[in-house]
């Protein structure tokens, strides 16, 4: 059946970039577009007048957040990093899974379907291990991609593995506690779940997930990158984005994470790099970070830049602009809650001005976001609306009030109130969000299943701490700052 979606404003991808075209339409039959184009009479079997609305590609998330969020733990008062790690103890004898199958399954079906309501029609799943006994499994991804078949979004996966997990010991130092057998057990699980993903449906393919670079011996590297060359497929590897990491990879080999990662000979296109905030080693030194951008520039490999979670963190990519110039290839994700991309555009864009004055432009954000990151996973055929493409489709609402007023549709989005959602989103031709409201069921009380998660979730910190800390004592509640007395602003400044 041929559809007809028509509106005041439409982006045509076609010469792979975002052409506005004014009182637009978008025909397409099944899951493949057949034309983009000014309203017109060609024959369809549905129309739809989507009214004062801009239609455009669904986003392409290479980040996105698949399990009720804790790292807004972080946003409060500074934490000592070893009151959330695990300690020794906790990794050689008491490590668990702290949800269950049911609660996990519950976590993706909500924020899954967030993701949609955020414009997101192809997602790549990013859960923390912290909560895991080691990994995760292949038979719980055939479930998450089952799900993301039923409510209707395009999912790029696969279970996450590593070799070690970076631990506290007694004395308050950190260590690593290794288990190189638990690293390859858990490749060959993923390499299993890839081979038969395709058969769960044609929004699933594979991705190869090692976790952290910190956390994955060089074996388990060298032995990621061959298979994701044997697969076709891409993996993402969570690279440059802590101090604590590039100490560790400094003391391994003495080279920064991406100078590492291009002397294994595993630095390539098909690498999708989150966060690339700390590049030149532990000590940041200049020659080093200009090294590691000639890297990045050279290879091929992909940033997946998420400036709403760094952002929070006080940190920013440095930067958008200058990557863009050097020809680094940026997508862009979510990582935290809400899993809003507009949240991400438009930090992402607050963030590059910062540095890069208009070369941070909200035409440039977006195609990151979309053709960028599409690309970045091999598939040509999204992020842009075009004939041949497949029918992933947002119409964003430009009629109420609290979006006025509309100078340019597309600088709109990054404009618009926070929490704003997609009114209409289709996925391979298939409508996942109609009125604002995603299609599938959702628990009765989501809200509610996530206070409860995140309670379960938030609790389990005791059980890892090293000093033995429970979760009241490692998050105190924000403190209201008291009236400073006379005295106090005296001495504040310097007078008696």
């Amino acid at each position: 059946m041929i559809e007809r979606v028509k509106a005041r404003w439409v982006l045509d991808g076609t010469d792979d970039s975002h052409r506005l075209i004014p009182d637009g339409e978008v025909l397409f039959d099944g899951d493949t577009i057949l034309h983009v184009g000014p309203a017109s009479d060609r024959p369809a079997d549905r129309t739809t007048d989507c009214g004062r609305v801009l239609i455009a590609p669904g986003f392409v998330d290479l980040n996105a957040l698949a399990d009720v969020d804790t790292t807004i733990l972080g946003v409060g008062a500074p934490r000592d990093g070893r009151d959330t790690a695990w300690s020794r103890a906790y990794a050689e004898g008491a490590r668990r899974d702290v949800l269950d199958a049911a609660e996990r399954e519950t976590s993706v079906r909500i924020v899954f379907a967030q993701l949609l309501a955020s414009g997101i029609t192809t997602a790549l799943p990013v859960t923390s291990l912290l909560f895991r006994e080691w990994a995760e499994s292949g038979d719980e991804f055939c479930r998450i991609a089952e799900i993301g078949q039923e409510i209707g979004l395009r999912l790029c996966l696969g279970p996450s593995f590593r070799s070690s997990v970076n631990v506290v010991e007694a004395d308050g130092s950190f260590g690593q506690y290794s288990r190189d057998d638990l690293g390859r057990a858990g490749l060959d699980e993923a390499v299993a779940f890839i081979r038969d993903c395709r058969d769960i449906g044609p929004l699933v393919t594979g991705l190869l997930v090692p976790s952290t670079i910190d956390t994955c011996s060089d074996d388990l590297l060298h032995a990621t990158a061959a298979a994701a060359r044997d697969l076709g497929v891409p993996f993402r590897l969570h690279c440059c984005q802590s101090l604590r990491e590039a100490e560790i990879l400094w003391k391994r080999s003495g080279r920064s994470s991406i100078g590492h990662l291009a002397d294994l000979g595993v630095l390539g296109p098909n690498a999708l790099l989150p966060h690339a905030v700390n590049l030149g080693g532990p000590e940041a030194r200049p020659d080093l970070v200009a090294g590691d951008i000639d890297l990045l520039a050279q290879s091929g490999a992909v940033v997946v830049h998420c400036p709403l979670v760094i952002g929070r963190g006080g940190r920013r990519l440095k930067s958008f602009g200058a990557f863009r110039a050097r020809g680094i290839a940026i997508g862009l994700g979510t990582d935290t809650a809400p899993p809003d991309m507009l949240m991400n555009l438009q930090m992402g864009l607050a963030m590059g001005r910062v540095d890069d004055g208009d070369r941070a432009s909200p035409a440039a954000l977006f195609h990151a976001a979309t053709i960028g990151a599409a690309d970045a996973i091999g598939r040509p055929d999204l992020g842009r609306l075009a004939a041949g493409k497949r029918a992933d489709i947002v119409a964003w609402d430009l009629s109420d009030p609290a979006v006025q007023p509309v100078f340019d549709p597309l600088e709109a989005l990054f404009l618009m109130p926070p929490g704003r959602r997609a009114r209409h989103v289709w996925v391979g031709g298939a409508a996942s969000v109609t009125g604002f409201s995603p299609v599938a069921a959702l628990p009765k009380d989501p809200a509610g299943e996530i206070e409860r998660i995140f309670s379960k979730l938030l609790h389990s910190y005791g059980e890892r701490n090293w000093r033995g800390l429970d979760a009241a004592a490692i998050f105190p509640p924000s403190r209201t700052p008291t009236t400073p007395t006379r005295n106090d602003t005296q001495q504040q400044r310097g007078t008696k």
